[in-house]
């Protein structure tokens, strides 16, 4: 490894004194600086037969300066400092060491630029170098108090060794994770005289992104290849009773880094010293004109540099300066304008189309709207179904509010399993069915009044999309109207005496704000009942169903998520239903 690393730094020297040579004849490349945060993995003798993964808790920081050479040849100096920290608890040994790592290197890097794009947003990289680096290993054998760390074979830590005499009067105690003794000074690493620095080959690999001229993002990997075996306080020479049954190897530590960076380029941007020398006074304009650059991006014949509309669609008419003409100066193009020679520009909407009195009248209303004559309707469904299509237009209303207002008889509203909300304008209706001919919508209309449901009615939707009362809810159901045909009410007996599974959400002594996370369920209302307002969610005939509804919401961030249910207007027990919450827990994937 280590004739394949010199070999490596020849090849490298050699390149950069070609570089060099070459580069008195490119132009001035600026420096970079950057700094970047990442986390050092260790491999040394503690846990040296499992290894994990190299992205490890411990902290990095690492600050440097780039120098380019010539287009893919750089010169890094780079320093790093950090932490790294390793535990070993086994039946063989319990050993632990924490160490601050600092350490100064230089750095060839190679960015492949001259085969890649000169104009790239990602640029690889790799590159080897030479490094100083300091360590100081501690371990952590006492606790509070000084009581000496004991592992007994049965995983505890306690303060008198298991073997001794009098290891009957034996406490428990705890690791204080207190890092108080130094390896090197208290001579445990079986010598006081070896350095606690070191050389290293630092070689890693990693990705550029360019983020604009002078700014840079990287992302790299780098590994180091010690010359020391002590950086963990364990060595080849370190004393059995540290090491325990368990020989320490005999390689040498590696440290890995891996992290990301923000750089800065000092170079100037090209033409701005001369913008400013022209600013100043101390020069004439540029003719951009003069300096030869032809390049027409859209293809409308009017190159870049004066094209004032640069991304003009193919076989467009264009003026001089590149933009498409509007022949009657309503400032919407032709290609775009639906009506031609407008008369009056000044008064054309965005399509370019000169607005009458009316749809000036309208366009008001709808700014300042008091009339609610253009208001908007909400409909929110609450079955945790689809709105069933194919041109239903009736429904039955069972309440109606003002906008926000919380229904006082809301647990027995919510024993309907098909309830819907739909808002319009500054009222709220509570509805349910959904149905194409008048003769279904009252036959449900009257078996809720039957069954004592108050404000019972039919309503329909008009041209307008709002829903408008029919006030027909005390007639008799009539046997076809008009041409319409009866369809099949759906079971509503069954439907309005089954049981309906909800999820409740949450319970809060004032009501969340209009854009709290649970305003984003779409099958959402509140019940408000002795001083709290409840949250719900869906609509479920089977307790699995609900259930499954209750993990989506815990998964989706709502922790106290639980089912309840409702049967003939009330809210019931799960047991009183044949549910037994304990051994009925969903599982999640179900």
């Amino acid at each position: 490894m280590r004739h394949l690393i010199v070999i490596i730094l020849v090849l490298f020297s050699f390149q950069f004194l070609l570089a060099q040579e070459s580069s008195e004849k490119d132009k001035p490349h600026s420096p970079t600086v950057g700094f970047g945060i990442g986390t050092l993995g260790f491999y040394g003798d503690i846990n040296d037969d499992d290894y994990g993964s190299p992205f490890g808790g411990n902290p990095g920081y690492n600050v440097y300066v780039i120098q380019p050479i010539n287009d893919y040849l750089d010169v890094k100096f780079n320093f790093l400092l950090g932490e790294i920290r390793e535990e070993e608890r086994s039946l063989e040994r319990n050993i632990n060491f924490e160490s601050t790592i600092r350490s100064a290197s230089a750095n060839l890097e190679y960015n492949f630029a001259n085969f890649l794009p000169e104009k790239r947003k990602i640029t690889p990289f790799i590159s080897v170098g030479v490094e100083a680096l300091e360590f100081n290993p501690k371990t952590d054998l006492e606790a509070f108090g000084g009581d000496r760390y004991n592992y007994w074979s049965d995983g505890t830590i306690r303060n008198i060794a298991e073997d001794a005499d009098n290891s009957d009067f034996a406490v428990i105690i705890q690791r204080d994770f207190d890092y108080e003794t130094d390896v090197k000074e208290s001579g445990i690493n079986g010598s006081t005289t070896y350095e606690e620095r070191t050389f290293s080959v630092p070689m890693g690999l990693g990705v550029t992104m360019h983020l604009n001229d002078q700014f840079n993002f990287r992302l790299e990997s780098i590994v180091r290849m010690t010359f020391t075996d002590n950086i963990d306080g364990i060595s080849k020479s370190t004393l059995d009773e540290i090491v325990g049954n368990k020989k320490a190897n005999s390689a040498n530590d590696i440290i890995v880094f891996n992290g990301f960076s923000l750089s800065y380029n000092f170079q100037k941007v090209e033409g701005a010293d001369i913008d400013e020398d022209y600013r100043r006074g101390k020069s004439e304009p540029i003719d951009w004109l003069a300096t030869g650059n032809s390049e027409d991006y859209d293809g409308d014949g009017v190159i870049d540099l004066i094209d004032n509309c640069p991304n003009t669609p193919k076989s467009v008419q264009v003026d001089s300066l590149g933009c498409p003409i509007d022949s009657d100066g309503d400032k919407v193009p032709d290609y775009k304008d639906e009506e031609a020679n407008t008369e009056y520009p000044e008064f054309a909407n965005d399509k370019g189309v000169e607005m009458t009195d009316d749809m000036i009248y309208e366009s008001y209303l709808r700014y300042k709207d008091s009339t609610l004559e253009l208001a908007d309707v909400v409909e929110r469904n609450f079955t945790g179904q689809g709105q069933k299509k194919g041109g239903r237009k009736y429904r039955v209303k069972v309440g109606e509010y003002t906008k926000g207002e919380t229904p006082k008889d809301m647990s027995k509203l919510l024993s309907l399993a098909d309830l819907s909300k739909v808002d319009q304008g500054e009222k709220t209706l509570y509805t349910v069915g959904n149905y194409r001919a008048l003769n279904d919508a009252q036959k449900r209309a009257n078996k809720l009044s039957n069954d004592g449901f108050e404000d019972v009615d039919v309503i329909k939707k008009n041209n307008k999309g709002e829903y408008e009362s029919l006030n027909i809810i005390t007639q008799s159901p009539p046997a076809n109207v008009g041409n319409e045909t009866t369809e099949s009410t759906e079971n509503t007996e069954e439907q309005d005496n089954q049981v309906v599974f909800r999820v409740q959400l949450g319970a809060f002594k004032q009501r969340p704000e209009e854009n709290s996370d649970f305003n984003k369920i779409p099958s959402l209302f509140v019940v408000e009942s002795g001083g709290y307002y409840r949250y719900m969610s869906g609509s479920f005939n089977t307790f699995n169903d609900a259930a499954n509804h209750k993990v989506k919401m815990v998964v989706e961030g709502y922790k106290g998520a639980f089912v309840v249910a409702y049967k003939n207007g009330k809210r019931v027990s799960l047991r009183s239903v044949g549910i037994n919450p304990i051994s009925s827990d969903p599982i999640i994937g179900k």
